[in-house]
Parts: C-alpha cells; sequence; structure tokens
C-alpha cells in the first residue's frame, strides 16, 4: 500500500482495455467460440481473484491453447504496455443514439474507487487481473454464434465469478465488481448479436435478483429501459425479466409498448419449462407481472384498453400456463389479471373456467399473505358468478380441494379480513356450505350470514352494504356466463311475464339464455333459502331495513333477496311465513305503485303472493285503494296481481277508485332529425326513429333520459318498429324500402339483416319467423325465415293490424275489419264495411288488443271481446270524439283509453273505458306522430322532434 505508483500503472492498464476499440478486436480474435466451453478445465475465481501470480493464470491459459484457438502469449502481454494517456478517465465505451462509440464517465462511484486506489499502492500483479478479467467478461459478452448452452454456462461463470468478488472486501474487488457489470451493460446497448445480448441480461438478471442492492448501482452505471425494451422486441425475452427485477414506474412501462410482446412470451410459456431460467423468474413469468401493471395501474379506459388486447381464448390459455406449481408470486399475479379479464369481458368467465387449476388458486386462499388470499376472494367471487348448474360443479371441485379445511378458512377470513373481503369470504362459505349435510358446521353458516347482514343494515358505509345487498339477491339465484345476474329474470318468469313487449320494456336480459332454463336452480334455491331461514325473524328484519335504503340499488337488491326466499317460503309453516308477512308486507307493497320500473313492481307482486299465501291472506283487507288500483292495472301482465285483487276483493269487496291524475315526468329530444315517427322499448332503453332516417336510444331512470346512441342506417323516414321472438331482435321498417333486422351483441347495436322490399313500409309486426308488413299501397305481405313474401287480403286495401299469438287483426280502408288465423291462413271478416256512403271513406286507423277484447279506432272508438266481434254483434263500448273527427291513433291501458284525433293532433284525449266518459287531455305541444304505452307510461312523440 505504499507504492502510488501501482495504482497508476493499473489504472492506465485498465482503462487502455476498456477504451481501445483495436483491444477490442483482438480479444475477439483471441478468444475463439470453443473458448466458452473449456471453462470447465479452468477455476476463473480462484485464478483472478486467488493471491496467485499472473504468469500461473496465464500458463494454465497457454496450456488450454489448442482447445481457446490461437492464443498468443504477446495478447496478454499487452497487459505491461498498456499506455498511461486512458489513465485519467477511467470511462466505458457506450453507444450513443447515433450508434457511434462515445467516452462517458457514468459511474462517479467507479471513479471514486479508482482515484483512492491511486493511494495505495499495491502489487502490480492486480493490475494485469483487471485487464485478464475484463478480456475474459469481453469475450463471454461480444463472442458471436454462442449457443443456448454455452449462454446458460456463461451465465453461471459470470455470476460466480460476480458473486465471489461481493464476497471479498477491499477497493480493488469493488473495482472488478464494476468492470462486470460495465462491460454487461456495454453488451446490452451495444452488441447486434442476439445471443451476446440474451446472455449480458441473462447474467445481469441473475445477479439482482440475487441481490436486490444492484439495481440502483446499475441505474447509476446508465440501464436503460429502451434498450431492454428493443432486446425484447427482438426476441431476446429474457430482458422481461431484467425489465420486472429494476421495478420501473407503470408509467415507465406503459412508455415503452411492450404489451403486444409480452402478449407473445406469455403465449409461449410452455418452452421455459425446465431448464437453468426455471432457477429464476422466467420470461413468461416477468411477463404476466408487468401485464399485471398494465391492467391495474392506471385510469379506468387505459386499463381496458390493455385489458382488450389479452381477454382472448389464446392469450387467456398462454396465462394460465404461465406459473409454476408452487409459485405463490406468480399465481397472485395471474389471479389479479385474470379477475380484471373477467370484469372487462364476462365471456373470458367460461375460458378461465375450464383452464384454471383451482387447486393452485385455492393455495393462494390458505396461504397467510394477506395479498395472496385476498386476490384469491376475488377470483373465486368473480369466477363463480356463472349459471347455477356450473357453478355448483366448480364449488365441488373446490370442496374435493379441501373440504371442511376450506370452511376453516373462510370462516377465519370472515372473522379478519376487512369488511369487503369478509362480505366475499362469507358468500363463498354459504356456497360451499350448501354442498355439506345440513346439520353440520352450523356455526361457519351462521357467522356468515350474521356478516353479510350487519353490512346490510349498516348504511355508514355504502359500498360494503351494496356488496352484501347484491350478494343476498344473488345467492340463491343464478347468473349469465357473462357475470351478469339473472336472478331477477328467473324470478319474473315465475311472476307470469310472458308478452314480448313487457320483457323489453326491462333492462337488458336474453330471454333466451340458457340459464333462465337451468334445471338446477329450483332445488338450489329451495335449499339454500331453507338453511338460511332458519335464523329465523333477523333476517327479514335486516332485508326490511334495506328495503328502505335511500340507495337505489340496496333497496331493489333486498326485494330481490325477499323474493326468491319467498319461493320456498311459501312451502314453510304458516307460523314463519306470517311472521315475516307482518314484517314486510307494508313496506314492499309500496314498490307495486306505478312510477316505479315494471321489474320492482312484479318483483313486489309475486313476495306479496307468497309471504300473504295462507293465514297472511288477511292481511290483504288493509291493502290502500292505491295499491288496488296498482295490482287492477299490473293484472294485463300478470296473473299475480289479478289474483290477489281477486282475494282482496273477497275479504273486503270495495269499490274501485280511479285516478285519472296524469303526471308529465319527461322532456327530451330536439328537431334536428325531424318528427318523431316511431317509439319503441327495446332491451330495457327508448328507441325513437325519425324522419330523416335517424335511429336513437334513450336510457331512461325515473325523470332522467340519457342518449346512448345516435345513429343513420336508413336513408328516409323510419316509419315504424317491431320486436322478432327469435334472437329477441329489433325491426325497423322505413320509407326506404327496407326492413332492418337487429340485434344487441355485447353492448353494441348490429345491423344483422336487410330485407329489401319493392314499396314504403308502413307497418310492421311480427308472429314467431313471419314478418307481416304494411306497404304504402295499402299493400298486407308477410316474410317467412327464408325472406319468401306472399300478400294477404289481396282484395282489401289493408290501414294498420295488430298480431296476437296465433292471430293477426287487419283493419281496412273500407272500414272492415279482418281476421286471419297464422298457421291456416283462413281469413275471417269480423267487422263487415260500412254501407253509409258518408263513411265509406273512414278507414281503420288503430286497433288494440287488451286481454280478450279488441278496440277499432275511426271516426268512433268500438270495444267488444273478441267472441262478440265474431258474432258481428253490436258493440260494447263506443266512445265519439267530438265534431265526429277521424281517430288518427289510439292505445288502451286498463283503464283509460288514449285518443288522438284529426282536430287537435297536438292533443292526446283520456276516456276512462269502463264509463266511455273523457276525463282530461294531455297536451304534446306539437303534432304528436308516434304514440307508446308502457308500465303506465304514455309517450308521445312529436312533430317538432321532442318526447313527451
Amino acid at each position: 500500500m505504499s507504492n502510488p505508483g501501482y495504482a497508476l500503472s493499473m489504472l492506465q492498464a485498465a482503462g487502455n482495455l476498456m477504451h481501445r476499440e483495436s483491444d477490442e478486436v483482438n480479444i475477439t480474435k483471441i478468444f475463439s467460440g470453443r473458448f466458452s466451453t473449456s471453462f470447465n478445465d479452468l477455476d476463473l475465481t480462484e485464478y483472478i481473484l486467488g493471491d496467485i501470480e499472473l504468469h500461473t493464470f496465464y500458463n494454465c491459459i497457454v496450456n488450454e491453447e489448442t482447445s481457446l484457438g490461437r492464443l498468443q502469449r504477446r495478447d496478454l502481454q499487452k497487459v505491461d504496455h498498456l499506455g498511461s494517456s486512458a489513465l485519467q478517465n477511467y470511462q466505458i465505451p457506450m453507444t450513443d443514439r447515433q450508434g457511434t462509440y462515445t467516452r462517458r464517465l457514468k459511474d462517479t462511484s467507479c471513479q471514486n474507487n479508482l482515484d483512492e486506489l491511486r493511494s495505495c499502492p499495491q502489487d502490480n500483479s492486480h493490475i494485469e487481473q483487471i485487464g485478464i478479467l475484463e478480456k475474459i467478461i469481453s469475450k463471454l459478452c461480444f463472442s458471436k454464434g454462442l449457443g443456448r448452452s454455452e449462454e446458460d454456462y456463461t451465465v453461471l461463470q459470470v455470476t460466480t465469478i460476480y458473486e465471489t468478488l461481493t464476497k471479498k472486501t477491499g477497493l480493488k474487488y469493488t473495482l472488478l465488481t464494476d468492470v462486470i457489470l460495465n462491460q454487461l451493460l456495454m453488451a446490452i446497448s451495444t452488441s447486434k448479436e442476439e445471443g451476446v445480448i440474451r446472455a449480458s441480461i441473462s447474467i445481469l438478471s441473475t445477479i439482482i435478483s440475487r441481490n436486490q442492492s444492484v439495481v440502483e448501482d446499475v441505474k447509476q452505471k446508465g440501464l436503460r429501459l429502451c434498450d431492454l425494451a428493443s432486446a425484447i422486441k427482438r426476441n431476446v425475452y429474457e430482458a422481461a425479466t431484467l425489465i420486472y427485477l429494476v421495478n420501473p414506474s407503470p408509467a415507465e412501462i406503459k412508455t415503452l409498448e411492450l404489451l403486444p410482446t409480452l402478449v407473445d412470451i406469455v403465449c409461449t410459456s410452455n418452452s421455459y419449462k425446465g431448464g437453468l431460467t426455471s432457477l429464476m423468474l422466467t420470461p413468461p413469468a416477468a411477463s404476466l407481472m408487468i401485464i399485471e401493471v398494465l391492467v391495474t395501474a392506471f385510469d379506468y379506459t387505459t386499463n381496458n384498453m390493455h385489458l382488450e388486447a389479452i381477454s382472448l381464448p389464446r392469450v387467456l390459455s398462454g396465462l394460465v400456463n404461465v406459473p409454476r406449481t408452487d409459485n405463490l408470486e406468480e399465481y397472485i399475479s395471474l389471479a389479479a389479471v385474470l379477475v380484471r379479464c373477467i370484469r372487462f369481458d364476462g365471456q373470458c368467465r367460461k375460458y378461465v373456467a375450464l383452464l384454471t387449476p383451482i387447486a393452485q388458486f385455492i393455495s393462494l386462499l390458505t396461504s397467510k399473505q394477506r395479498r395472496a388470499t385476498c386476490v384469491a376472494l376475488e377470483f373465486f367471487h368473480e369466477i363463480l358468478r356463472m349459471p347455477r348448474s356450473s357453478a355448483i360443479s366448480l364449488l365441488q371441485q373446490i370442496k374435493e380441494e379441501g373440504s371442511n379445511s376450506n370452511l376453516c378458512v373462510l370462516l377465519v377470513l370472515i372473522l379478519e379480513s376487512q369488511p369487503e373481503y369478509k362480505l366475499i369470504a362469507a358468500n363463498l362459505l354459504l356456497q360451499l356450505d350448501m354442498l355439506e349435510d345440513s346439520s353440520s358446521e352450523v356455526l361457519y353458516r351462521k357467522e356468515a350470514v350474521e356478516a353479510l347482514l350487519e353490512s346490510l343494515t349498516c348504511e355508514d358505509n355504502s359500498t360494503t352494504q351494496q356488496l352484501s345487498a347484491s350478494i343476498l339477491s344473488n345467492l340463491g339465484g343464478t347468473y349469465a356466463w357473462t357475470g351478469e345476474p339473472y336472478t331477477v329474470a328467473w324470478l319474473l318468469r315465475k311472476s307470469g311475464l310472458k308478452s314480448l313487449h313487457d320483457k323489453n320494456t326491462i333492462r337488458n336480459f336474453d330471454w333466451s339464455d340458457p340459464s333462465l332454463q337451468d334445471a338446477g336452480m329450483d332445488a338450489w334455491c329451495s335449499k339454500i333459502a331453507g338453511r338460511i331461514m332458519k335464523m329465523g325473524a333477523p333476517i327479514f328484519r335486516a332485508l326490511e331495513k334495506g328495503l328502505k335504503s335511500k340507495t337505489k340499488r340496496v333497496s331493489r337488491d333486498c326485494l330481490t333477496a325477499i323474493a326468491w326466499l319467498g319461493c320456498e317460503i311459501v312451502k314453510t309453516q304458516d307460523d314463519l311465513r306470517y311472521s315475516a308477512c307482518e314484517i314486510l308486507l307494508s313496506t314492499i307493497e309500496q314498490f307495486v305503485h306505478p312510477g316505479l320500473e315494471l321489474e320492482e313492481r312484479l318483483l313486489a307482486c309475486l313476495c306479496i303472493y307468497n309471504y300473504a299465501s295462507g293465514k297472511g291472506m288477511q292481511k290483504l283487507i288493509y291493502f290502500s285503494e292505491g295499491v288496488r288500483e296498482s295490482l287492477r292495472r299490473l293484472s294485463n301482465i300478470t296473473w299475480m296481481a289479478e289474483e290477489l285483487l281477486r282475494v282482496a276483493d273477497y275479504f273486503q269487496p270495495n269499490k274501485w277508485r280511479i285516478s285519472c291524475v296524469h303526471t308529465q315526468i319527461l322532456e327530451v329530444g330536439n328537431n334536428c332529425s325531424g318528427a318523431v315517427t316511431a317509439l319503441i322499448y327495446y332491451k330495457g332503453q327508448l328507441y325513437s326513429g325519425y324522419a330523416t332516417g335517424a335511429i336513437k336510444v334513450w336510457d331512461i331512470k325515473g325523470q332522467t333520459a340519457t342518449l346512448v346512441l345516435d345513429m343513420k342506417e336508413h336513408r328516409k323516414a323510419v316509419t315504424c318498429f317491431s320486436l322478432l321472438e327469435p334472437g329477441n331482435c329489433l325491426l325497423s321498417g322505413s320509407a326506404d324500402k327496407t326492413i332492418r333486422i337487429w340485434q344487441m351483441v355485447g353492448r353494441k347495436l348490429e345491423c344483422l339483416e336487410v330485407i329489401a322490399t319493392k314499396e314504403s313500409i308502413q307497418a310492421i309486426d311480427t308472429s314467431g319467423e313471419l314478418i307481416f308488413a304494411i306497404t304504402h299501397s295499402h299493400k298486407m305481405k308477410v316474410f317467412d325465415a327464408c325472406r319468401k313474401t306472399k300478400d294477404l287480403c289481396k282484395n282489401k286495401h289493408v290501414k294498420c293490424m295488430r298480431v296476437i299469438p296465433g292471430k293477426v287483426y287487419i283493419g281496412c280502408m273500407d272500414s272492415s275489419i279482418q281476421e286471419i288465423s297464422i298457421t291456416s291462413n283462413r281469413q275471417q271478416e269480423i267487422k263487415a264495411p260500412l254501407k253509409i256512403w258518408t263513411m265509406q271513406n273512414r278507414p281503420i286507423n288503430s286497433i288494440a288488443i287488451y286481454k280478450d277484447w279488441l278496440y277499432s279506432a275511426s271516426v268512433t272508438v268500438e270495444g267488444s271481446s273478441i267472441k262478440d266481434w265474431r258474432r258481428h254483434g253490436e258493440p260494447q263500448i263506443s266512445v265519439a270524439p267530438e265534431r265526429k273527427e277521424n281517430v288518427l291513433a289510439m292505445r288502451v291501458v286498463e283503464d283509460f283509453i288514449y285518443v288522438n284525433c284529426s282536430s287537435s293532433t297536438n292533443n292526446l284525449q283520456i276516456w276512462l273505458r269502463g264509463t266511455q266518459n273523457k276525463v282530461g287531455r294531455l297536451s304534446a305541444g306539437s303534432k304528436i306522430t308516434s304514440l307508446l304505452t308502457a308500465n303506465d307510461v304514455v309517450l308521445c312523440g312529436t312533430e317538432s322532434g321532442v318526447i313527451k
């Protein structure tokens, strides 16, 4: 340590070796491609790091001369003759953006080490050791044509050298580690050889994986993420591992634009099973963890953009194959990514359920790592949102992997987890409990139910209250494969909902979804309801409190839970049913009234019917007049409402009170698209057609309407809408001589077919696969499933029609009404044309069917039962508007007949159906051009483009 010249000469040697391009070329020439394979015979660590003389190492290399190639004695002796000019600035050759070598002092810590060494004289052999080490690392990093096996061996050799150096103390060893890191970084940034880059990246990844503190060191030395990104895009997939290990920020990862390449890597995950790479994080595993960041760390839009790229069956299959058995962190990342994929696109659920190794996710659930248990609970919560029979099969798999031990784990999670995860654990426990004997583990079930009820009755945390209500509403129900709850749809079918138009008034359900035909639903609902109701009155008190919640979603979910529990309570002892009826009935009846959504009104009917059966029937005498009127208006939709009304009148006969009050609740639209020429409900949303050919879609919630779609596919006015039951499609007829068939695919409306006609279309209706159309020249056409056309009523000019199951009723220009049997094509005239010459130009402008009555509108509105029409009897109802004006449009809704007349086209007259008295009118502000009634709401489309 007393010889200052030693440090100086050593630095001269190191500096020249690292900066002279000619020396780098010589290095490459010196060591042939066989050099790597000869390391088995050389203990480099001993020679470089031991206290032996340089000539000893030199002699060993010379002895290997036959296998090393042309290794000349003078090539190693260059170490003793290097000049001192480069000594002053020890730098590492780097490549700038133009690809040229520049000398940059990137590592100040290395320079400090050199400064300190200048004052520390040591044996000159150490200078030579640095030079030899540099040559070896250069050879390892820059050799061309390395095979994969040689790359793996190189990684082991250099990593061993580095780790041995780090275990020794002293500045010379620190400087030697700097040489290794700098040479590796230079290879990554400057080499054009794929094998060289791969080996260098693998060495650096191995070093960092064993010593995380090296990350900051390599960042200071100039490691650039863009170099690693370029390597990945050149198929050096090992760079993904290094990117993950250096832990860049999400923003830095996003700017690299790696997602397509990461997807390719995970899709080749099987090629990384086994081998040396299995000892550390594999490129597919690193890619999976980077993908987790890309789909979770950003805003909603950005996350979804990334999710769209990976939510494909091919990619999902690759993702599931990435984690290695018993690797907890990799399965945590996989679970997190799959949860986001399922939430983004529910269709992923089916693929994930088929591909996923359930046992590994259960191991996450039973681990003691908080993040693992949370993501496992989320995964099972999402994956079980599937049709009930499929969910039961999956629950059976979970049970077979642990049985009671799973219930114990879930019980602990209920007791110790945060509120949200406590509820998810309770949900999973209750479903698994259904597979156990009814008498077993009552404690588990009780804790789970109490956890749900506690959150339901606590309004301090609206998030957990909503989650609890959602879990309870679907615990006894089912889901579609998309993850959308279908419990309400299943219950509405039980309530007697059949009409296609009424179904489409309700939110977006696919009424043909197989989950609604699930044979196991009734048994599951009965079993789980029976076990939950063993808790008695507390559960009904909690649900009654939830019904009164100010959060609409909570109150609706509680109503749903009460409804499916009611399907089982109707079979139980009278005492429990009567007790539940006393707790719930007065609150439930509030959901029957007009102004609420149709699904809520029908669910309330179903609840009253089930809970008020037996001894509870006497409770119906306390129904208010408003409730009775509401039930009467629902009687055309569900037989349950009619039955309840009949029982209430039996216990306490009451003269019907009819409220004639009509309140405007909504006004939307403008005149940008012309007159509103057609209106219909489809998939729970309001569709409006316009004179310009535009179609707009409105999402109506209470007294607000949001425009969700505005499109223009028709070239001329949209004149009419209808619904086609096969596929639950929407039809639009137009003056452009086409009928378009639309279907909701996912969340998008797509045109499936265009039917060309010879004339403009004035009206359309359907029966099964048949499409009935009235043309501009008053001809009646019918299109079959093959779109073959035939004429109906060839001897008549047709003005309007109405289709019911099996029959078509046609209003003609000569004021006659024809009845056609759809199956036999038999035609019968049920109303003859008027023979009075002054009335012969009075067509039937509108036909309405209400229950078993038919109403026709011309100069007057006439109504009779269909049987009486066939007998040609006198009409039982006749409404004559003032001044014998023509009736242009008519709708019948329980108590009322709504009439739009030619003398006052801005107004809608209101007539009582029972007494035929006019009780009021509604002003639309401009000429009424379309009319629709649904769920006790009257909608008027106007010439000004406004909908009221």
